[in-house]
């Protein structure tokens, strides 16, 4: 079968680059299989904007004031054009590894085990396995096929309560369609800081489900009452977090596991070495850090020259963590699909800031301060229009250069498979 490519282009400035994505042509063979993965192609990727959707109203929609409610109708819109922007590649073939679902669910199970055996709160225990997931790639201790992201992405379904799964072979299930969706899923949100959270959390959900069903109704738990001054230290905690996340990852090339379970590992077990009284103010703090960090797993690709939207997607990241929310507390994946929220959030409210009416009102701003003339200011503007129209019909076809791994691994399989 002849292998074709894509090309897909990204502007990280006014600089447009292409990359040549290999993908596959439609599938021979009978039909049933064609249509399967023709509907997991586009079915997954609506399911999960779906359950985005589910977990924004769930998790932060409560009783609130009205300037609250408002500025969380402001992120949902922001929210709907940011996944509008990390659209899924079209062309991609979700294809099911056994691998990763083994390893994801490995991961769940290890924090589990970290947390009954060791006595590590949940944060602790993913930090640690993310630390270790990584050591051990960097040391080459683990098997090429095995991925650090995998084990990442395990960890936050063993994050899950005992409360909302109390036994482990519910949460064995829920590792494994977490392994199944972190399979399929490569194409959806590629480089979108909080997708692994996001499939973790979907496969505790379906599972919770599942469990309900069967008839075993979990706790609602409730998230404990934190102090306003630790509010406003969490804001601040998570501005800084997703920036140096980001940095760690992409400005010193130590990739997105290693920037995000380290720096959280050495805080979340360095505040052992405080009194109890100070261990305990910690943990909100800990846990702010830990899931902005995931927001600052985005690559440099998606970001597009954007830096600014960094502290702002931690920004949101700690309105949204704060009293707002998360309401579904004891889900595993809860902390990563609230970073996701939030890096869409950000690009959401970028893509709108460029948006013809913001532009105009900002460049005739700024020709009044000037004192351009009108008649010069719009021949500037269609000129400077005719410029912005040709980028973006190129970054309509946006994708990440490290989307080519995520989507050569299952394109090479299929080829092999032929």
């Amino acid at each position: 079968m002849a292998q074709q490519t894509v090309d897909l282009h990204i502007n990280p400035t006014e600089d447009l680059r292409t990359f040549r994505i290999p993908v596959m042509p439609d599938v021979d063979g009978p039909s049933l299989p064609r249509f399967l993965l023709g509907g997991i192609k586009w079915l997954l990727p609506l399911g999960l904007r779906l359950l985005i959707g589910f977990f924004y109203v769930a998790a932060f929609f409560a009783h609130h004031k009205p300037f609250k409610a408002a500025v969380l109708v402001f992120l949902g819109l922001s929210v709907f054009a940011g996944l509008l922007e990390a659209a899924t590649v079209p062309a991609a073939v979700p294809v099911l590894l056994f691998d990763d679902v083994v390893h994801v669910t490995l991961g769940a199970l290890a924090v589990q085990l970290a947390i009954r055996t060791a006595g590590m709160t949940a944060v602790q225990a993913a930090a640690l396995v993310g630390v270790l997931a990584w050591l051990s790639g960097r040391l080459k201790l683990l098997s090429p096929r095995v991925r650090p992201a995998s084990l990442y992405c395990g960890a936050f379904v063993g994050m899950t309560s005992s409360h909302v799964l109390p036994g482990l072979g519910w949460l064995t299930l829920a590792g494994i369609l977490a392994g199944i969706l972190y399979s399929l899923a490569n194409h959806f949100c590629v480089g979108v800081g909080g997708k692994l959270g996001t499939v973790a959390f979907a496969g505790t959900a379906i599972t919770v489900a599942l469990a309900r069903l069967a008839g075993l109704n979990h706790q609602n738990l409730a998230g404990a009452s934190v102090d306003p001054a630790l509010q406003v230290a969490a804001l601040g905690v998570a501005i800084v977090s997703v920036p140096l996340t980001y940095w760690l990852s992409e400005h010193r090339k130590f990739g997105a596991v290693f920037a995000s379970a380290m720096p959280s590992a050495v805080l979340v077990f360095g505040v052992n070495l405080l009194s109890t009284s100070w261990q305990l103010k910690m943990i909100p703090l800990g846990a702010a850090w830990f899931g902005a960090s995931f927001a600052g797993m985005t690559s440099v690709e998606r970001l597009a020259g954007r830096h600014w939207t960094l502290p702002l997607i931690g920004l949101i990241y700690g309105f949204l963590s704060m009293d707002s929310g998360p309401r579904l507390h004891g889900f595993g994946g809860g902390l990563g699909t609230t970073a996701l929220v939030s890096v869409l959030a950000a690009f959401g409210i970028a893509r709108l800031l460029g948006a013809k009416p913001f532009r105009f009102a900002r460049n005739a701003w700024k020709a009044v301060l000037s004192g351009q003339q009108p008649l010069k200011f719009l021949e500037d503007l269609s000129a400077s229009q005719r410029r912005f129209e040709a980028v973006r019909r190129a970054d309509q076809k946006i994708i990440l250069k490290r989307g080519a791994g995520a989507l050569q691994r299952p394109a090479y399989s299929r080829l092999a498979q032929q």
